[in-house]
């Protein structure tokens, strides 16, 4: 019996120590947020539709971690602040809002399905908060590209490289700063469209 109950506590006293205590810190997550921007009044691509590849990502920039950086030299993750999914899954989802909310296109797909006009992909350079000694910043720098599907022709290709400043190191804070880089870079991207003519 009481060999019992020493090999009951020992495994209470370990489960105890597996959980914590209950005093380990919670992962919290972060997305990022459609915002409202000035969409360009365009007829050039009504009634024709539009895939949103999803956009690729540079290998460093790959997981959920939110990197952040106190140098050109240092490359660091947050342990227990993660992105609510992979970057450029995010950034993916808010592109074809953006352009959903627009209206320059009649449709916008971002899957398989029925073989649409143009094509609008894109890769994410960066996506990253900066600390540097005595101010801090979020950073986002991405590529765009937008082609007709049929004659695969390149009609339009840009760049995006962004800072915003931040009042603190609140990862939230990173979030709701990157999410309005993403806002200006898809204002710029969009008018950029809006100006080809076929």
């Amino acid at each position: 019996m009481l060999k019992k109950l020493v090999l009951l506590s020992a495994i209470a006293l370990s489960l105890s120590a597996c959980l914590g205590g209950g005093s380990s810190e919670p992962t919290r997550y972060y997305t990022i947020a459609v915002e409202n921007i000035q969409a360009p009044s365009s007829e050039t691509f009504a009634g024709k539709s539009l895939l949103v590849r999803k956009f690729t990502i540079d290998q460093a920039y790959q997981r959920t971690n939110i990197v952040y950086r106190e140098s050109a030299y240092d490359f660091m993750f947050y342990d227990l602040d993660l992105w609510a999914s992979r970057p450029e899954h995010m950034i993916t989802r808010v592109v074809s809002e953006y352009v959903e909310k627009s209206g320059m296109f009649q449709s916008v797909v971002s899957g398989n399905g029925s073989m649409p006009e143009y094509e609008l992909s894109g890769h994410v350079n960066a996506i990253e908060e900066v600390d540097e000694s005595s101010s801090q910043s979020a950073h986002l720098a991405l590529g765009f590209t937008f082609k007709n599907v049929k004659s695969n022709t390149m009609l339009w290709e840009g760049k995006c490289d962004k800072n915003r400043s931040t009042d603190s190191r609140e990862p939230r804070v990173t979030a709701e700063a990157i999410s309005k880089l993403l806002a200006e870079c898809m204002e710029d991207a969009l008018q950029s469209i809006a100006k080809i003519s076929e």
